[in-house]
Order: structure tokens, then sequence, then C-alpha cells
């Protein structure tokens, strides 16, 4: 966290000599240099960070001068359920803050886009309606948000299934993660388990795709990757918060002093 007070030793003579004056151009010079430090920072995380979302680029928050305390400060928002912003680490280093599914989950994750089946938005990240199914469907919801809108038994039943899979342990040739079940190219409509068994009558079997109520339901009996178990690693921080509010502070305090100085009346 930056804060910022009147830390000039000629600005603190004008004060002593005129304090009222002086007082109110030294807090107006504060606010608009925490104000600069801001703008210069998110101009930073744009060109460090890798496709930054509007909801980083939006992640600091200021605190003005109040109460004629000479002192604002500029600093990531309070993060909701968790003890820490997940900008910190860019900053002071430390291993990555997991996300709500990971912190629902006890893992940390890392997308298996190039095979397709993660759904990736513009920024690089899973998208949210996909991370909301993987929630609802592995009972994630409720750990994680207090939310009711976990999948039932009942609220699958003659919809579309979306049916994930959480892998903790090396299964075969599985990697930890989560996947997706998905229809093999055997695999047919109906109440038969593949092209042969529907050919021959044949219906039932552990594959077998049964029919609901209203519509089939899928049986999967593929499993394709989603995330990957990612191992947590300590980060390299990109975004030299702390310089660049020093060199912001240097460059702007006395300037916006002098200025506003010249403007307030006495």
């Amino acid at each position: 966290m930056i804060t910022i007070t009147v830390d000039d030793k000629a600005v603190k003579q004008m004060i002593a000599d005129l304090p009222n004056k002086a007082s109110r151009a030294a807090e107006r010079a504060i606010d608009a240099t925490v104000r600069e430090i801001k703008k210069e920072v998110i101009t930073t995380m744009k060109s460090v960070f890798d496709r930054p979302t509007p909801f980083t680029l939006n992640s600091l928050q200021l605190t003005l001068t109040q109460n004629h305390n000479m002192m604002a400060k500029v600093w990531f928002k309070d993060p909701a359920r968790m003890h820490q912003h997940y900008l910190v680490p860019q900053v002071d280093g430390g291993l990555r803050r997991s996300k709500g599914l990971e912190l629902a989950l006890g893992m940390q994750f890392t997308p298996a886009d190039e095979l397709g089946f993660a759904k990736m938005d513009q920024y690089g990240n899973v998208k949210s309606g996909q991370v909301k199914q993987i929630m609802s469907r592995l009972g994630a919801l409720t750990k994680s948000a207090g939310s009711s809108g976990n999948a039932t038994t009942k609220s699958l039943k003659g919809g579309k299934e979306r049916d994930y899979v959480l892998i903790r342990n090396r299964k075969t040739n599985l990697a930890p993660g989560i996947y997706q079940r998905v229809a093999t190219t055997r695999s047919v409509r109906g109440r038969y388990s593949d092209l042969s068994a529907r050919k021959t009558g044949r219906a039932g079997g552990a594959n077998a795709w049964q029919t609901g109520t209203r519509k089939a339901v899928v049986r999967a009996r593929g499993l394709a990757p989603v995330m990957f178990q990612a191992t947590p690693k300590p980060v390299r921080p990109l975004l030299d918060f702390y310089g660049i509010a020093n060199k912001t502070y240097s460059q702007n305090f006395t300037k916006f002093f002098h200025k506003f100085f010249s403007a307030v009346r006495r």
C-alpha cells in the first residue's frame, strides 16, 4: 500500500507560515497525486499483464484526505471471501491466490485450452458460464458463495446434461484435474450401448444411453480434459507498484502544490 503524506521541507515551512492556505493546497495536491498514481498503475497493468480484464484494471481504490489528516492512500480493493487481493503477489511476490472454483475444490488449475474443451474468453480465462456449470455439477457453488445453484438429479432430468468429473489422484493415463464426459464415435442415441448393440437388439449395459421421460440423457463413455491440476508456484512480480508510485509522487506533488497554492485564497 502507498500512503502519500507531505514530505517536502519547503511545503512544510509554508504550512507553518500560512497554515490555512498552505494546508488546503497540500491536501488538494495529495489527492491529485494519488489519482495520478492510480492512473499510472493502470497504464502499466495494460503493458505488463497479458490481456488484463476490466475487473483487474478496476481493482484499485483511493482513500483521499479526510479531516485535514494530510494523508491519502492507493491500494487494491478489499477482496470478497479472500484475505488478500489476487494481484498482491504481482507486486510483493508469493504464491498465486486461488480463485473461487479452486478455493471450493481445494486445488489450483490450468486450462486445457489447447484441447478445445475449456471454453476461453477474450482475456485468456475459462468462461464464467462454464466455470459455473462445473461448480454446479461438482457441488461447489454452496461451498464458494453460499449459493443453492448446485445441480441435482431432478434438475438434470429433461435437459442437456453438462457432466463434469473431478479426478484428484492420477488414474491410469488421466492426470488430476476436471474432465467433461463426452460421447465416443461408437455411441448412439436410444437405449443401446453402441451401434453394434443396436443392430443386434441388445440393450442395457454399463455404458448404455438411457432414455428419460422427456428426452435422452447422455451416459457418456469418454472423458475429455477441461482443466489440469496446477502446482502452486511463486509468482514473479510484474507490477512495480511502489516504483511507479514514488516516481509519480516525485514528478507531481510539488507541481500540484504550487498550482493549488496559487489558486487558494487566504
